[in-house]
C-alpha cells in the first residue's frame, strides 16, 4: 500500500543521537525536505543544532514553539520527562493535520498525556531498537537504523495513513517494522533495555567501590568492558527512564533478584550439575536470539 500523504516540513524537540539519526535519514530520503529544530537555550546559539546547520541536515532552527505550527510531522526526541513537557507546550500550536511521533523508550508516560491533550488520531509512538554509548548530534548517523527493529506503538484511533506512512519510513532507513501495544513495549524494554542499565550501573558502582589503589580498572578487561558499556550513557536519560517505566522495571527486577538469589544458592552449596545447567541454558537462548 502506497503513503497516501506527503509530508515535507519536519520539526524535532531534541536533537541528540537519535534526533539527529533520524533526522540524517529525513535529509538523505527525502533531500527538498524542510527540517527544523528547536533551539531550547532561546537566548544563545546551540553548538550541536549550528552544526547541524552546517552539515545541511537542518534547514533552520527557532526558539519559538509556536513556529512548530507549520509542520507535517514532529518528531519528540528528548528525555522521556521532558518530551511530555513540551508535549504540553506545543499543543496550543499543533496543526490538527501534523503526525506527532516519539523515539522515547517509555510510552506510559507520553500516551496518557497524548490522550490528556485529546491528540491520539494524531499520535504514533516510535523507539528504535539502536543508538550508542555515545550521546549528542556529533554522534548521530543514518545508518544507526540499517538491520534494526524500529518499534511503532500506534493508539487505537491513530490515524492509518500516519501509520503507513512511519512503516515505509522505517523500511526506507533500512529497519524491521515491530508493532506493539505501547504497555506490551514498556514491559519488553524493561528486561532488554531498562534493567540491563541498572545492572551494569550496579556492577561498575560495586567495583568502584572496591577499586581504592585502581587495580581493578587497569586490569578490567574483555567481560567487564562488554558487560558495563552502555554505563557510558546520559545519567540524565536513565534517570527519566527508570522513573517513567517504574513499575515495569521493578517487577523484572524481582525477577532478575530471584535468579542472582538462585545463582548464589547453586554457587554456595557447589551444585556441579545445576551451575552447568544455569549456564548452559543462558547460553542456548542467547545463540537463538543473536542467529
Amino acid at each position: 500500500m502506497e503513503n497516501n500523504i506527503t509530508l515535507t516540513k519536519f520539526g524535532f524537540i531534541g536533537f541528540g543521537l537519535i534526533g539527529g539519526s533520524v533526522a540524517h535519514a529525513i535529509r538523505e530520503l527525502y533531500p527538498e525536505a524542510e527540517i527544523m529544530a528547536y533551539n531550547y537555550y532561546e537566548t544563545k546559539p546551540h553548538p550541536r543544532l549550528n552544526m547541524a546547520l552546517e552539515d545541511g541536515v537542518l534547514s533552520r532552527v527557532t526558539t519559538k514553539l509556536e513556529d512548530f505550527s507549520q509542520c507535517d510531522a514532529i518528531f519528540l526526541c528528548a528525555p522521556v520527562k521532558t518530551n511530555v513537557e513540551y508535549l504540553k507546550r506545543l499543543t496550543p500550536h499543533l496543526s490538527p493535520d501534523c503526525m506527532l511521533t516519539d523515539v522515547g523508550s517509555v510510552k506510559g508516560d507520553i500516551v496518557a498525556a497524548i490522550r490528556e491533550a485529546g491528540l491520539t488520531k494524531q499520535f504514533i509512538g516510535g523507539h528504535p531498537m539502536t543508538g550508542s554509548e555515545k550521546i549528542g548530534y556529533e554522534y548521530s548517523t543514518s545508518k544507526f537504523f540499517i538491520n534494526k527493529y524500529y518499534v511503532l506503538t500506534p493508539l487505537a484511533d491513530t490515524k492509518p495513513e500516519y501509520i503507513q506512512w512511519m512503516k515505509q519510513f522505517i523500511h526506507a532507513v533500512g529497519s524491521y517494522c515491530m508493532i506493539l501495544d505501547p504497555k506490551k513495549h514498556d514491559a519488553v524494554v524493561a528486561g532488554i533495555s531498562h534493567v540491563p542499565h541498572v545492572i551494569s550501573a550496579a556492577l561498575v558502582n560495586s567495583v568502584a567501590a572496591l577499586d581504592d589503589d585502581n587495580t581493578y580498572g587497569l586490569l578490567a578487561a574483555g567481560g567487564f568492558h562488554s558487560v558495563t558499556r552502555i554505563s557510558s550513557s546520559s545519567p540524565e536519560m536513565w534517570q527519566n527512564i527508570c522513573e517513567s517505566n517504574k513499575e515495569e522495571i521493578l517487577t523484572f527486577l524481582d525477577q532478575f533478584t530471584d535468579s542472582i538469589a538462585d545463582f548464589r544458592q547453586i554457587i554456595e552449596q557447589e551444585d556441579s550439575d545445576a551451575l552447568r545447567t544455569l549456564f548452559a541454558n543462558a547460553k542456548a537462548y542467547r545463540d537463538h536470539i543473536l542467529q
